[in-house]
Parts: C-alpha cells; structure tokens; sequence
C-alpha cells in the first residue's frame, strides 16, 4: 500500500506522491503487468476489422454530461454494471509517457499517473510507443487505480482499488481560431482536431468497448474552441459510419463545473490586442504564450477580478449539456443532413 502525503500535509506535493507512487510501482511491478499498444494509424481500420456491433440499431449512444473525477466515474460505472469495460480518453503528451507526472505539473494524465500505474503502461515499450502518432493513440487494457484524485492523493485500500482501460490521444493545442475564438479559422485543422475524436473511438471499438468516459479533453490549456469541440464529437458518434451503433454510453465528466475554455480564449486574444476582456473582439492563435501544462490542466481558474466577470462567459460543462441534451440531439437527428447519403445508410 503506498503511503500517505496527505497524512503530512492536506495538500500534497505532487512530485512527492509521484517519489511515492514510483516506488510503490517497482515493488508491485510483476503483479501489475503493464503495457501500452500503440495505434499508429486506427483510422485505416476497416469495418471488416472491428467487431461486430452489439445490436443492430443505428441510433445514438445514451449521452451524460456530469460533474466529478472522470476516472472514478467510469470506474464506479464499470463496478455499477457487473465490471464491463468502461475506457477513459484520455489527453496525452506527445512526447514522454505521462509528460512530466514527477514534477507539478497539473494536467490530467500527469495527475492519473501519480495515482496510478498508467505510467508503466504508456512506457512499456517506451521505444516504439513515443513520439505518439498525430492521428494515433495508445491503450492501455488494465490501469491500477489505488489513490483518491489530486487534492489529497489519498491511498486507498486494497478493496478499493479498481482498474480500467485508458486510450491516450494527444489532442490539438493552440490551434488558430476566428476573431471571437468561437471556431477554427482553418478547415484542415478542425478536420484534424476530429480525426483524433474518431481515432480515440475507433481503439475503444477494436478493443470491445461500448461505453466511454471524457474528460475536458482539447479544452482548457489546450485553447481549443468548446462549441466545436462538443459538436466534433456529436458529429462523430451520430455520423461516423464506422463507429455508429458500436459506441452504446458516453459520459462527458467534467472535474470542474465552471471551468470556461471561452473566457482563457478571449482573455489570451484581449492580452494579445491590449484590450479588456469584456468584449468578444481579438484572435487566438496556436503560437500564443500560455502557461499550458504538459498533459493539458485546467484552464478555467484565474484571478478574483477574472472570477468577477466569469458569469459573462459560458461554461465548457453548460456547452456540453446543450450540445448533448435530449432535445437537440433529436433535432440534429431529424434534420436533413448530407452524412445522411446511401454510404452512411447502407453501413
């Protein structure tokens, strides 16, 4: 059992669980076998490759969008419904397994590995598995969760530990957006944003598994416009004809309810323009300076006169509401759509 920081200290250091959980890893290494499996192209898999769709309706999954840890989410949902598979999508770094989990740095993947063995999953074999692939991912089949998230850390008991499956993509940062940052100036890199949505899914598919959890995956440090971001991933489970009828339960969990990916975009583009953050001029370009963290973090905080004005800005968790309801999914579906063409019909 790892021991506690928090018994010291009711806010652990990260780089400190990190010490600990890295020793703790060695001693449980042969018990846990850890391994990652690198997607290189999941896209160039066929329909023929994947399995067999769990029931012949085509319609949508069940959507959630909910506040609270993503991970112990899909974790108590698998225990929930007799230990089925629930995979967490996880926002990876492109370039170092878990990024740098030993130090502070604050984002998602960075905080899973320090409460977890993630890290010995995406480092096995670390060789072949990194750089990630744009449009790849990695999967890791069976994560030991054995610590409470990141505000204290908690160990837990050897009762309470659970695993699942993570599939890690590394999202797009920065990406250059229109004037009011509410979409992508470029096409090609809205396309590609969604590209790695449906190379996430498409691993989650090959490897059986019908219900997923998603975190604030683009948002935050990563400046990517929310509304897109919700309506990509609609587009991808109602339209994809690859990925329909095979994907049954998605929840969207958002650690933070009030984080705003649309109050960091226009605030970086008022910086960038000298003007206040009140109004909805500027533009956000990938080459902006933002203190993002390795693995993405939450880009929703900010100062008291920020908090001020944060009812101004809508919420990443109230976009996906919207976006996700019962009502304007049944809309969407209703309407005449030209993905709607004798491919899709006849998939």
């Amino acid at each position: 059992m790892p021991s506690s920081s928090s018994s010291r200290s009711s806010k652990p250091k990260p780089a400190e669980v990190a010490a600990e959980t890295k020793r703790f890893l060695k001693k449980c290494a042969p018990s846990w076998p850890a391994y990652a499996d690198l997607y290189a192209q999941p896209l160039a898999i066929t329909q023929s490759q994947l399995p067999i769709r769990p029931s012949m309706s085509l319609g949508p999954p069940n959507f959630w969008v909910r506040e609270g840890d993503p991970v112990d989410f899909a974790t108590c949902w698998s225990t929930a419904n007799g230990n089925t598979k629930v995979a967490f999508i996880c926002a990876a770094n492109e370039k170092r397994p878990g990024g740098d989990w030993e130090t502070g740095v604050s984002g998602y993947e960075e905080r899973l590995c320090r409460r977890s063995n993630l890290s010995a999953h995406l480092a096995t074999p670390k060789e072949t598995n990194y750089p990630i692939p744009s449009e790849g991912g990695l999967y890791s089949d069976r994560v030991v969760v054995f610590r409470g998230p990141h505000d204290r850390y908690e160990p837990r008991e050897t009762c309470d530990w659970r695993n699942l499956p993570v599939i890690s993509v590394v999202p797009t940062r920065w990406p250059k957006l229109q004037a009011n940052g509410s979409r992508y100036s470029f096409e090609k890199e809205r396309e590609l944003a969604k590209r790695k949505l449906r190379a996430a899914l498409t691993i989650a598919v090959y490897n059986g598994i019908h219900s997923v959890v998603i975190g604030d995956f683009g948002l935050g440090s990563y400046r990517n416009p929310p509304q897109e971001m919700a309506e990509m991933w609609r587009e991808v489970f109602l339209w994809d004809p690859n990925l329909r009828g095979r994907i049954e339960n998605v929840a969207f969990v958002f650690e933070d309810r009030t984080q705003s990916t649309v109050r960091v975009i226009l605030e970086d583009a008022a910086k960038k323009g000298g003007r206040s953050t009140g109004g909805n001029g500027g533009s956000s370009s990938s080459k902006g300076k933002g203190k993002a963290s390795s693995s993405g973090g939450n880009g929703g905080s900010g100062s008291s006169h920020h908090h001020q004005h944060h009812s101004a800005y809508p919420t990443d968790f109230d976009i996906f509401s919207h976006i996700f309801s019962g009502g304007e999914v049944k809309r969407v579906l209703t309407e005449p759509d030209t993905r709607m063409g004798v491919q899709n019909l006849m998939s």
